[in-house]
């Protein structure tokens, strides 16, 4: 195990945002988190501002923002204490996707000195689980809902599973994003019809007769509006309770209600348009596994490679 005063740092590049969490080892296999940021770079945006169609490559306006945020997190990170070797950037469905990831990852290479390491849908979901911790884990499901995948995953390899669906890229294909209109027609109705298709890759009943914990900024935003606040606050995400029934009415009531109107509420700013799609797809996930209830975590991906990190 590495010295447990220094500390490490986990950048996890998605779909809709890019992370970054510097911590160091804690008592027990745990984490003390130093710092936290989140920037919304939407580097899985296929539309550019003009509404013209960027295919399967990654928009040139996308690239730059997700640029601008990697050097800026490696920034903090390294003013921080944490040496190259130390700092590890993960990039998940966006780039599993992307035709042109190749040319991203070499570009962060040559100007930011940052390798990027594209995940695969089950390393993703078995890292996501990792940051629960080890007590315990053989309970335990996850339920991932990204901007780009949805990873479900238990104890062993052939229990870690990933759907190529999430909130930004359902938004952007069933309902329009910005000022741009949906890439298909079909709204709500086809997008949980396409929803719950994708979702046939999961085991029916995969959850039943173990707790099933829900992760991702979907989830979190879930929380507090279940939880009632008047904004949302990460800190009163931890251990919220939640059933079937409820994240379906939150589903509903979000699709239903525009985009303006859902402002008022305790979500995020930069989620206000793409959480009604990521709130589907949790509903839809929990049916599928046939899970009544879920437990709600503001833990996720960058924990466990931060974990993996401090503890290989």
């Amino acid at each position: 195990m590495t010295g447990s005063h220094e500390p490490v740092a986990a950048i996890d590049l998605g779909t809709n945002t890019a992370l970054l969490l510097v911590a160091r080892s804690a008592p027990g296999q745990r984490l003390e988190v130093l710092a936290q940021d989140c920037e919304t770079v939407r580097l899985g945006e296929r539309r550019s501002p003009a509404g013209e169609s960027t295919s399967e490559c990654l928009a040139p306006e996308a690239v730059e923002r997700a640029l601008k945020a990697l050097a800026s997190f490696k920034t903090r990170a390294v003013d921080m204490g944490v040496s190259p070797d130390r700092l590890r950037v993960t990039a998940t469905a966006v780039l599993r996707r992307a035709s042109d990831a190749a040319a991203f990852v070499q570009r962060c290479e040559e100007e930011l000195g940052l390798r990027v390491d594209i995940l695969s849908g089950s390393e993703e979901g078995r890292l996501g689980r990792l940051a629960l911790g080890s007590s315990g884990a053989e309970e335990w499901v996850t339920l991932d809902v990204g901007g780009g995948s949805t990873e479900l995953a238990g104890e062993g390899p052939e229990e870690q599973l990933s759907a190529p669906i999430g909130a930004l890229v359902l938004t952007e294909r069933f309902l329009g994003l910005g000022s741009n209109a949906p890439l298909e027609p079909g709204g709500v109705s086809d997008l949980w019809e396409q929803v719950r298709s994708s979702f046939e890759c999961f085991p029916e009943g995969f959850a039943r007769e173990r707790t099933v914990v829900l992760l991702g900024g979907s989830a979190s935003n879930l929380a507090c509006l279940e939880k009632g606040l008047e904004q949302f606050d990460p800190l009163q995400v931890e251990g919220t309770h939640i059933d079937v029934g409820a994240t379906r009415a939150w589903a509903e009531r979000l699709a239903d209600m525009p985009p303006e109107d859902r402002a008022y509420l305790p979500i995020e700013p930069q989620r206000v348009e793409i959480l009604p799609a990521g709130l589907i797809c949790i509903a839809a996930g929990l049916e599928r596994v046939g899970a009544g209830e879920a437990r709600i975590s503001a833990l996720g991906l960058r924990h466990g490679v931060a974990l993996e990190l401090l503890h290989a």
